[in-house]
């Protein structure tokens, strides 16, 4: 420890510590939210022969279906971000992912074609939230930890290097 920098309660305390767990739990969450937003938007591809089949569905009716969520996300995703900043980014991020999966949930209980767009475009909507929310609320804990990482990297190699010379200094002294 260096003599010169008194250390004080606060600098020895554990709550620097925190900031740096919740960084990484958001991180983390946020991560794994990312991963597994794009699935929905894109099962329908892998689905599209039981809808037909079944209900009796035109092409263009498919491509509608694929292509609501899309429509929707690039429609909405500004808007709602926007709102979202004001509101508050967790709040936000939480009530979209939640309204995301309830659209999930309902285009697998989708009886009938009529119900399936709907469905798909809610799934949009929460995606729309998620969508700029997600790399606003990643991007901010992640910028922090990099930043006071590098701030501790320059700090300790500023140390090592004082130590350096001041062991050069004491060998040349004596």
């Amino acid at each position: 420890m260096n003599p010169a920098i008194p250390v004080t309660a606060a600098a020895t305390s554990n709550d620097s510590t925190r900031p740096r767990a919740y960084g990484w739990i958001v991180f983390a969450l946020t991560i794994g939210l990312m991963m597994s937003d794009y699935l929905p938007r894109q099962v329908i591809g892998a689905v599209i022969p039981a809808p037909k089949a079944e209900w009796g569905i035109l092409d263009a009716q498919l491509g509608m279906l694929v292509s609501i969520v899309s429509l929707v996300v690039g429609v909405l995703t500004v808007p709602i971000s926007l709102v979202a900043d004001r509101w508050g980014r967790v709040r936000s991020i939480t009530l979209m992912a939640f309204v995301w999966c309830l659209a999930t949930v309902a285009c697998g209980l989708a009886q009938n074609y009529g119900q399936l767009p709907w469905a798909r475009a809610f799934v949009g909507l929460g995606e729309a939230g998620v969508f700029g929310l997600k790399v606003a609320l990643t991007a901010t804990p992640v910028v922090a930890l990099m930043a006071a990482g590098f701030f501790v990297l320059v700090a300790r190699s500023y140390e090592a290097d004082a130590a350096r010379q001041r062991a050069v200094v004491a060998g040349e002294a004596s």
